[in-house]
């Protein structure tokens, strides 16, 4: 690996040209960069929701959807700036590149490529997001456990369902469920053991669950000892399990104070399908009927909405 490369850095190269893809990719990966490929906007917009992109390389002039909508879609999206856009056009037109800037783009690069300009781009680029994504860092997350805020989770689950509606243009999401999960008898615990043993049992309950996230799945303390998971599941079932998974593992947990007392505590689940809700507020509020069913039918259980009344099976149910 040459000096000043990354493995950790994402480029997302969009171009109808199989021979400038090619010629973009050799290149870029000779310097240690991780470089995913699209033919069009539309494919390089998929590729952008499935991966963390660092750096998009995109041409002006392409089938489906151009490098200026690609652009204005992805900075509508990135509101952090967590990606840095690289414009590919072969004119010098002043009015077209005014246009690019306002749709979102970064900087520009002439066609034919000069390469060690393509680089230092790429690296001015890096130094940038890598900027960006540690304020984001600090902006996002919840200070005690580490996960997702409240505001960054709400954030990401508009978008997740925005995109299951199929509301910015693209094919459907994939299905998604979302778990409320709420710390049994919290305030019994701070006051047993005290906050600072609350904290803990925050602490270790938020690894518990990230540890165990899903592929595309996310995290957020909502509040208090209230988190929410987002589990992309094709059938109910999947997040049910899931969800299951991390009741049953939280269970089991041990916590030791510093003065050595040993303390358990439970969780209680409520879970939503995603499909069929108009909005986020709609497939929250499912969520956390389920919840309150769960909390009020003894605790340390599993709740999932259905149509078909409630059903118990084994230490889940369904309403």
């Amino acid at each position: 690996m040459k000096s000043g490369s990354t493995a950790e850095t994402n480029v997302l190269v969009a171009d109808d040209s199989s021979v400038v893809r090619k010629i973009l990719k050799d290149h870029l990966e000779a310097y240690g960069y991780r470089v995913l490929l699209a033919r069009d906007g539309r494919e390089a917009l998929d590729l952008y929701h499935l991966h963390d992109i660092h750096i998009l390389i995109t041409d002006l002039e392409m089938p489906r959807m151009d490098g200026l909508e690609l652009c204005w879609l992805i900075r509508a999206e990135d509101d952090q700036h967590r990606t840095f856009s690289i414009l590919m056009t072969a004119d010098d037109d002043t009015q077209r590149r005014i246009e690019a800037f306002d749709a979102g783009a970064d900087e520009f690069l002439t066609k034919p490529i000069d390469m060690p300009m393509l680089r230092a781009r790429v690296r001015a680029g890096e130094r940038i997001t890598r900027t960006h994504r540690v304020m984001a860092e600090m902006l996002n997350t919840d200070y005690l456990t580490g996960v997702l805020n409240r505001r960054r989770f709400m954030e990401r689950l508009e978008q997740q369902h925005r995109l299951l509606q199929g509301g910015n243009g693209t094919d459907k999401g994939m299905p998604f469920a979302v778990a409320l999960f709420d710390i049994d008898h919290f305030k019994r615990v701070n006051d047993t053991y005290g906050h600072s043993n609350g904290d803990l049992a925050l602490t270790l309950f938020a690894q518990t669950c990230a540890s165990r996230l899903p592929p595309g799945g996310f995290l957020g303390r909502m509040g208090g000892e209230e988190f929410c998971m987002v589990l992309p599941a094709p059938q109910v079932e999947t997040a049910i399990a899931k969800a299951e998974e991390i009741r049953v593992a939280t269970e089991a947990l041990t916590a030791r104070t510093v003065e050595g007392a040993l303390f358990a505590f439970t969780v209680s689940v409520g879970i939503s399908p995603a499909d069929g809700t108009e909005t986020v507020a709609d497939l929250i509020k499912r969520a956390d009927e389920s919840l309150y069913f769960a909390k009020n039918s003894g605790r340390n259980r599993t709740v999932v909405c259905g149509i078909d009344g409630v059903a118990v099976k084994a230490r889940f149910y369904v309403m």
